[in-house]
């Protein structure tokens, strides 16, 4: 079913707080031993630990912004969406890539998240941005 305006919410709040590279908000939305798989990647273990994964990525860039296109919202606080990040090179080139997600959310923290999705288009012009 659609996600419920509540998770939209909450979605769209912690992006907001990614966007702003605010690494205290956005790493309030994770549980502890939270988990979190960008596709083929090995797992990250840890809030500290994917707070630390995000910063390494967002302090490259000017931003990193989300459009929620599509949400679904399972049993077991199972969330399945699609988004456009709008990445902000500091030399002001934006790049729109398509992602999917799924976080699993308990008692409002996430404790798992899977993201689908290929930056290679950002670092490659992050690359040619340092050269």
């Amino acid at each position: 079913m659609r996600a419920s305006t509540e998770t939209v919410r909450l979605l769209t709040e912690y992006y907001a707080a990614m966007e702003a590279n605010r690494p205290r908000e956005f790493g309030s939305y994770y549980a502890e031993d939270m988990t979190l798989t960008f596709g083929n990647s090995p797992e990250i273990k840890g809030r500290e630990n994917v707070v630390a994964a995000f910063r390494e990525v967002l302090d490259r860039v000017a931003s990193l912004g989300h459009d929620l296109v599509n949400a679904w919202e399972e049993e077991g606080g199972v969330v399945f969406f699609e988004s456009i990040g709008r990445w902000i090179l500091r030399g002001g080139t934006v790049i729109e890539i398509k992602a999917a997600s799924k976080i699993t959310i308990v008692d409002g923290k996430f404790v798992d998240q899977r993201i689908y999705v290929d930056n290679a288009p950002v670092f490659e012009a992050l690359e040619r941005e340092s050269a």
